[in-house]
């Protein structure tokens, strides 16, 4: 998906991420090119799922033990809709030193593309998972669903998403099987699904950027303030009340953190900001109002500070050197 987004130059949050990227692509990185199209669906293989990649052997293993029967259907899909070199045979005959060559390239397209970015990314999903949460326990699932794309629907049973461009709505039955929500920073606008026939079925979906000049390059870690100092003597009693106050789970409005910590909305908006430039919190917009929650870096500066085990951040685990 980072791939697509580098190729289709869309949405700014990207632009800067675009621009370094660009400049550090791998050798032969036109192997990739050839597989993952602009748009569209790529190559399953390129992808494993948990079942197929454990923490211990990675997702890069798991692509280069890819079975000779599984290439040669992914490669024959893709090329019903896009004209692959000559040098595709090999890989869907199962030559292991081509598949080797596609899975290091992809191994090193990740290190420039995704692995200086890690943090960021964390923080955004970690954000939009406190704000899918507590949109969940204020208005439940079809609110959530509703809120991941306009044009998605929840009509019980059925799940209503927006399909490809000229193709109007797709009806997909859940039958009871449950659904895994995943937010993917490179996604798109366009949710999409991975309805399989058996197993949990799969919807991720773009997950909501902060309002406030969202970028997937952060600022640097190297020009935050760092210290250890008791937090009241670092950033005045107020202000690390208003951090401490945003460790909760499903982070708070500006509304609701002036009510409990008796400031002023004026006030409570002002500490938000100042500790969100510095990357301690992070703000995402929710229909009318700004929700805002504590970053890795915030929850690592209370446990420094205090000498405690740092509060439980919403989590959305970043899968090791997951293509």
């Amino acid at each position: 998906m980072s791939l697509q987004a580098l190729r289709r130059g869309s949405g700014p949050q990207f632009s800067a991420w675009r621009h370094l990227v660009g400049k550090q692509l791998p050798a032969r990185a036109s192997l990739l090119g050839s597989l993952v199209p602009a748009s569209g669906w790529a190559p399953d293989f390129l992808t494993p799922g948990p079942d197929h990649a454990s923490p211990t052997t990675g997702a890069f293993d798991a692509i280069r033990a890819t079975p000779r029967r599984r290439l040669a259907a992914d490669l024959r899909r893709l090329s019903s809709h896009h004209r692959l070199p000559a040098w595709t045979q090999l890989l869907a005959d199962g030559d292991r030193e081509t598949l080797d060559a596609v899975a290091d390239t992809l191994a090193a397209y990740y290190d420039a593309a995704v692995t200086p970015f890690v943090d960021r990314v964390r923080a955004v999903l970690d954000a939009d998972r406190a704000c899918r949460v507590h949109t969940m326990a204020r208005l439940g699932v079809g609110a959530v669903l509703a809120g991941l794309h306009p044009q998605m629907r929840w009509q019980e049973p059925v799940l209503e998403l927006p399909g490809p461009p000229g193709q109007g709505q797709i009806n997909f039955h859940l039958e009871g099987r449950g659904l895994l929500l995943s937010a993917h920073i490179f996604c798109g606008s366009r949710p999409r699904a991975l309805l399989n026939d058996v197993g949990t079925p799969v919807l991720v979906y773009a997950p909501a950027w902060n309002p406030h000049g969202g970028n997937l390059v952060a600022e640097p870690a190297d020009t935050r303030p760092r210290t250890s100092t008791a937090l009241a003597t670092l950033l005045g009693r107020t202000r690390a009340a208003v951090l401490e106050a945003l460790a909760s789970p499903a982070g708070h409005t500006t509304k609701q953190l002036a009510q409990s910590l008796g400031i002023s909305p004026a006030s409570a908006s002002e500490h938000v900001t100042a500790l969100r430039a510095a990357g301690l919190v992070t703000s995402l917009r929710q229909a009318n109002t700004v929700r805002h929650t504590i970053t890795a870096l915030g929850a690592g500066l209370i446990s420094t500070a205090t000498g405690t085990t740092a509060p439980a951040t919403p989590s959305a685990r970043w899968p090791d050197r997951l293509p």
